[in-house]
This record gives C-alpha cells, structure tokens and sequence, in this order.
C-alpha cells in the first residue's frame, strides 16, 4: 500500500521527467561545457581568467560564481555561517530524478520492518524476478542511492561528480568478517581482498585530480579473522608486552618470518604474520601514493587488537605527517579515556597521529552482549550523553590539532546537524583553517546532503563515505549496516522534508531543472 502511495506521487514527476528528457540532456550537455569553462576561470586558465587578484579558491566559491552570486569580499564573509536549512542550495547539483529516489529509498529505509527482513525480502525478490532483473531494481534503487559502483568507470563518475559538488570521495572496501564459533582461516580471501583494496587505491591515485588529499578507508576484518582480534585483545587487556606498539610494528614488513608471539598458537602466529604483511602492502601503497587511511571501528571486544594494529602501522609510517587515522567511539563511556591515552602514546613514540570520531553503531549488539556476558554496559545511557561524549572529544582532538598543527588531523564523521555547527564554530574559535587539511568532515554517501553540499559550498573540506564493490557484498554490507544504523535512519525526517520541499519547487517551476 505505501509503495503504490509513493508511486502515485511520483508519477507526474517521472511523466513531466521524461517529457522533457531530451531538453533536459541538451542543457546538461550545455551545463557540463559550463562548468570546464568555470573551472578554466577558477584556476586562472582559459580566454575568461578572471585577474589574480580575484581567482576563486574553492569549490564552495566557484559554485557561487556558476549560481551568478555576488563574490565581493563582504558577501563572501556573509556565507561563512553554514546553513542546513536551503534545500534549493543543498541539492542544486542533484538530478531529479536523484531527488525522486532518494525520497523513496530513505522512506523505505525508515521502516524498522523492511529494515530487520531486508534478507529475506531481497531473497525473495531474486527468486521472483530472477537475477537480472533484481539487479536492475536494485541499481535504480538502494544500490545506486548508497554505492558508488563496482566497475572503474563507475567508480571513477562518482569521484568526479562528487568533486564537481565541492566534495570529496572515501571509498569503502565492504569485504567484512565477525567472530565464528571456530577460526577457520582461509588466506586465499584476505589475500583477494588485499588486492582489491591495492587496485582501488591505484584507481584514487589516478583520480587524484578530484581530490584534495586522496583519503581511504579499510575494515581491519578484511586482513585477518575476527577470532584473532578477539584472542590479542584478551591478551592486550592482560598486559602482554610482546603484543606492544614496537613490537608489532617489526612485524610490518613483506618478510617476517621471524616474527613470533609466545602467547599464541602456531596456527595463530602463521595468521598474524600474514596479516601484518597484507596491512603493511596497503599501507606501503597508501604511504607510495600519498593517500590519507583511516581504519574503521568495529565491535568493541575487538577494538584493542584493532587499536594496537592501528598504532603500529602509525609508529612505521606516521614518522613526517598523519598519513595512518583511527577511528574512535564516542558511544562509549571511555572514549575520552582511550583517545587521550592513544594522544599521550603517539607523543611519546614521536608519531603523528590522525583520527576519525564517529558516535557508533553498534549500540544495541554491545549492550545485548554485556547482559549475555554480565559485564558493566560499555554503552553511554542515552543520546545526550554521547552527544556530550562526543563534543568533548572533538574539543580535545581540535586543540591538539592547534598545538601540534600539520602533526595531529581529525575527521568530524557525524550526520548531527548541532554537532558539526558546534565543530565550526569550535574551529573558528580556534583560529584553525578550515581548508588547510588538519580538519575534515564525513557524512555516509546517499545521506544527509543536505548537510555535506552546504559544508562543501562553504569552503569545508567535506568526505562522502562511498562504499565500493560487487553487488552481492555490498547489498550484505548495507542490510548489516542499515541493522546497525536504526538512529540514523529514523533521524533523517529532516532531509526527506527537504528533497519534498525542493520537489515539489521544482513541480511548481519546472524549467528551475535547466539549474540542476
């Protein structure tokens, strides 16, 4: 019944689309040699280079001089306020029908039914529909809204339409393990997906036109089995020093046969070495190409090890800059804890030290299992105290950015619209430069435009999380995701309110689509 509700909606929009497809292609045609002949003025290139004096620097400026507005110094200080609140702004480089089906998928996405059966729901829709044409649905629907492609081409035409918009892209390998009843270790399958991880590095390092600083994302269970992280991390928490920043740190080298922990099995050993050689290929290659990597955060009864291994790949390559980042928690109780103590380490092994903070998503898994186990719940009680949490990491994270400058770097991965007002203005507070690299912004690819596109126009530099891959793995991996995300999901009122506001404008004006 919803679906034909929504469906009935839509349709004078999809009929008016599609009436003016032709004239829509022609303009974007136009559009497109528009925007070279912009990007030509910007950079001071071309017949229409405006003089040095007046050359736009960013993105955020150039798309004020595409949209006509005034560039004087006085309107420039006047737009330093971002503002969430313009949908017309926030979605001006969308499509309409980008519009259209981000109001369907993020509708369906709201509904805690849909969400907990989606399996069973795909299952059933491959048996019906076959193969085929299951996936054309799926990459007219959740698969295009959410992943940025599977083939170069693909990839690579989000990358770069992406940076047209004023941002950047951080692609996402969505290969994934969690514990098991027993480690059945298959190499082969961390090897293939340590290649994967290698071409698409190369691939961001032939993009890197469209980048600032070209940033990269892994799951460190795409390196090693999850039951490993579990068993180092009972031994971390035991205070095991064979497992020590330093000492995994030697292990970080193609040949490391030496390297060995009495504490762990053989079969154990075998494995860790392993998976310090296939983390330091994708380092080396990241460190080679001069591409930013930062580690997601997994389940907490991994992220010792997780953190150790992190560290250690810091300690060998963030010698001169931050080029390795962790992530860390603000979910949780101790995160200022863990933040600080890593902070303090990275000072006393001369490293530089680079972070992501996100507030979690793992909340209802974590606290199921502290009751199942009887341990103290790791969890912060409520929203508002991991909102708090989070604003006093953030704080401590900026001020050590402004003490150590290029040294220390922090990425603000949040979809809070008063958490990243309360990091810009921390920011200025600060006196730090929201363009000079110490300090970025992440929102989940498909979400919350409507509060990357303003940052970005604002002269922030803005990172869309892309996961990339095949299909079958990625649909798995955001069916685990969307599990995991019930907040961010049921938080996203605010932005289908927006795209039906810029919707139905666009109804009400249609030749305003020759602007987008």
């Amino acid at each position: 019944m919803f679906v034909a509700q929504r469906v009935q909606v839509l349709s004078p929009a999809i009929r008016l689309l599609s009436q003016n497809l032709p004239a829509v292609l022609t303009v974007s045609d136009r559009w497109g040699l528009a925007q070279q002949r912009l990007l030509q003025t910007a950079a001071g290139k071309g017949d229409n280079a405006l003089p040095a004096r007046t050359t736009i620097s960013s993105q955020g400026a150039l798309h004020a001089h595409q949209l006509g507005l005034d560039l004087s110094e006085e309107a420039t200080v006047e737009r330093e306020e971002v503002c969430f609140d313009n949908p017309m702004q926030a979605f001006q480089t969308k499509s309409t029908w980008e519009i259209a089906r981000a109001l369907l998928v993020l509708r369906l996405c709201s509904y805690d039914v849909l969400v907990d059966n989606s399996v069973k729901l795909m299952n059933v829709g491959q048996r019906l529909l076959g193969r085929r044409l299951f996936e054309a649905i799926m990459r007219g629907t959740f698969y295009g809204q959410f992943i940025g492609g599977d083939k170069e081409a693909e990839i690579e035409a989000t990358v770069r339409r992406l940076f047209r918009s004023g941002l950047q892209t951080l692609p996402a390998i969505t290969i994934e393990e969690d514990v098991g009843e027993e480690m059945v270790v298959r190499e082969e399958f961390y090897d293939s997906a340590t290649q994967f991880y290698l071409d698409s590095i190369r691939l961001l390092s032939r993009l890197s036109d469209c980048a600032q600083v070209p940033l990269f994302q892994l799951r460190v269970t795409s390196f090693l089995h999850a039951n490993l992280l579990v068993i180092m991390s009972k031994h971390l928490e035991s205070g095991c020093p064979e497992l020590s920043v330093e000492r995994l740190a030697t292990g970080l080298t193609q040949d490391n046969q030496d390297f060995h922990v009495s504490v762990l099995t053989d079969h154990e050993n075998d494995h860790l070495r392993n998976t310090l050689r296939r983390l330091h290929a994708v380092c080396r290659e990241c460190a080679d190409k001069r591409i930013w990597l930062t580690a997601d955060a997994e389940y907490t009864y991994m992220r010792p090890a997780m953190t150790q291994l992190m560290l250690a790949c810091m300690y060998k390559f963030n010698r001169k800059e931050p080029l390795i980042w962790n992530t860390y928690q603000c979910y949780l109780k101790s995160a200022h804890d863990y933040i600080t103590h890593d902070i303090q380490l990275a000072k006393d092994l001369n490293m530089c030290f680079g972070v992501k903070i996100v507030r979690g998503a793992y909340m209802d898994k974590e606290r199921a299992l502290a009751k199942k186990k009887g341990y103290e719940d790791p969890i912060n009680p409520n929203y508002e105290a991991t909102g708090r949490m989070y604003h006093r990491v953030l704080d401590t994270m900026l001020h050590e950015i402004r003490s150590q400058g290029q040294r220390c770097k922090m990425i603000i991965a949040s979809h809070n619209e008063d958490s990243i007002k309360y990091a810009v203005t921390r920011i200025k507070d600060l006196g730090i430069e929201k363009n000079d690299g110490r300090v970025c912004f992440g929102q989940l690819y498909g979400m919350c435009d409507q509060v990357s596109y303003p940052l970005g126009q604002a002269g922030y530099t803005v990172y869309k999380s892309t996961p990339i891959g095949p299909m079958e793995t990625t649909l798995a991996y955001l069916q685990r995701r969307a599990q995991e995300n019930r907040s961010v999901l049921h938080g996203i009122r605010k932005e289908r309110d927006q795209l039906w506001c810029e919707m139905k404008r666009r109804m009400a004006h249609p030749r305003s689509w020759k602007n987008v």
